[in-house]
């Protein structure tokens, strides 16, 4: 079993959302015996990071003509995109099958219902792929019959449960702590912002030993909202890494210990493709509280998930949900109850771990990443055949400059078996990859260090916090 893939996203090193996602899942595809470069979304020269080739995908926005350019020089089977398609020409698809190459889009449906204008783009592709149950439903009600599921992962095995320390928010273990792990870089607010603030306000309003630390840029620096501000109009101050935290990122254990150090996890949203969070906070054991819409909707194994009173209409000619402010602040009540009576972990921890477990890494590459490889192999190749057939030669494609000189997709290229990165190894058991392990991290919004090693415990250190 071997294809010949590109993966356009964030590179691998990026410790971002989709920088871990790539990275987990291209090392795996390697590993399985695909040949696999990610193409990616910034302009840089080619590079190998950790026994994985990235190649530049040009200079348009979203690396749009790598996505045609590079199955043109270089023999390619699948061609996977992870991130929004809507920007890109609506025969996108098309053109990319018309040079041979199958297009499978894993793309966020953070509306309800999907837009058209997605839809209209994922008819062309060849195997559309949904990483939420929401968005395959709505793939599925938009007569998309060729969709697949392939749900986001977690490495389970370094996001678990551990000892809290409450001094990285300068306060003790008498304080409810409420943390928010996203991005503040939408003016429309998609995250959620103004809502969670709200909720919380009235919240700390009636049990003031309760704070709310949000890992985010709390001005309008990046393009979001002054969340200090918003902050103030409620009465209580909000606690936030400093700038140099957030610019640097935190290294994955210590934002495992972040995690931890948290009674409870929030994010009112008005609509995700998925939330990464969600699930790292509960593979913590920590429970969350978040909008019972779009994606969230089936991210909650243990907290709470908090109606919405109506809908907001966006400029994707769909809606995002509007949160019940109330509902969020009674839904944090019932929380610190559990909390103030000591029940909390004891009534969440476990539930919130087994169903994170769900989403370890290693388990969804087996149970739906691989089948979806041999599925689409067994397709692209029979394509193939039927048109070598048709030509009524051999079908042999001449190797290109690209592909002579550079090895894109060259088995030669990939180092040597040993060091757990493309040796094809069927039999690379889990123990094994533990020891060269890509981990996620998690700093402005999922936004941290990757760091490959052994697995330790850092010193712990308190997170630079402004109040």
């Amino acid at each position: 079993m071997s294809l010949s893939c590109i993966w356009h996203s964030a590179p691998a090193f990026f410790p971002t959302g989709y920088g871990v996602q790539t990275a987990n899942f291209v090392s795996r595809m390697i590993d399985d015996g695909h040949e696999c470069v990610i193409m990616t979304t910034t302009q840089q020269p080619s590079i190998t990071w950790n026994g994985i080739t990235h190649i530049p995908g040009g200079g348009e926005k979203y690396a749009a003509s790598g996505m045609l350019e590079w199955p043109r020089r270089v023999k390619t089977d699948i061609l996977f995109t992870l991130f929004d398609i809507w920007p890109f020409p609506e025969d996108i698809g098309s053109k990319i099958a018309a040079l041979g190459t199958a297009w499978a889009p894993i793309t966020p449906i953070d509306h309800d219902p999907v837009p058209q204008e997605v839809v209209a783009r994922l008819k062309h592709a060849a195997y559309p792929i949904a990483m939420s149950p929401h968005g395959f439903r709505e793939m599925q009600r938009s007569g998309l019959t060729n969709a697949t599921y392939i749900p986001h992962g977690v490495d389970t095995h370094v996001f678990r449960p551990r000892q809290p320390n409450k001094e990285l928010f300068k306060t003790n273990n008498e304080t409810f702590v409420v943390g928010v792990i996203g991005t503040n870089i939408e003016p429309l607010d998609r995250k959620g912002w103004y809502p969670t603030l709200a909720a919380f306000g009235k919240f700390h309003a009636k049990y003031p030993n309760s704070i709310l630390y949000v890992h985010a840029t709390p001005t309008r620096d990046d393009g979001g909202y002054d969340l200090m501000r918003i902050a103030e109009s409620f009465g209580f101050k909000l606690h936030a890494p400093d700038m140099w935290t957030l610019t640097a990122g935190l290294p994955v254990l210590k934002m495992v210990e972040l995690y931890n150090s948290l009674d409870v996890m929030m994010l009112l949203t008005r609509g995700e493709g998925f939330c990464i969070p969600l699930i790292e906070a509960q593979s913590c054991g920590v429970p969350v509280i978040t909008t019972d819409f779009t994606a969230p909707s089936d991210l909650v194994g243990a907290g709470w998930k908090v109606p919405s009173i109506g809908t907001r209409y966006t400029v994707m000619n769909s809606f995002w949900a509007e949160p019940d402010i109330d509902a969020g602040a009674r839904a944090l009540e019932q929380c610190y109850q559990l909390w103030r009576a000591g029940e909390l972990r004891e009534e969440m921890q476990q539930k919130a771990r087994n169903f994170a477990k769900t989403f370890d890494f290693d388990l969804v590459y087996k149970t739906y990443m691989r089948p979806f490889l041999e599925k689409a192999e067994a397709e692209i190749r029979e394509k193939q055949n039927a048109a070598k057939t048709a030509q009524g030669d051999d079908g042999v494609r001449q190797a290109t400059s690209a592909e002579q000189g550079r090895g894109v997709h060259n088995r030669q290229q990939r180092p040597s078996k040993g060091n757990g990165r493309g040796s094809g190894g069927n039999g690379h058991s889990s123990s094994k990859r533990r020891r060269h392990r890509i981990r996620p991290g998690a700093g402005n919004g999922s936004k941290g260090q990757v760091q490959v090693g052994p697995e330790c415990e850092g010193d712990r250190e308190t997170v630079p916090v402004t109040q």
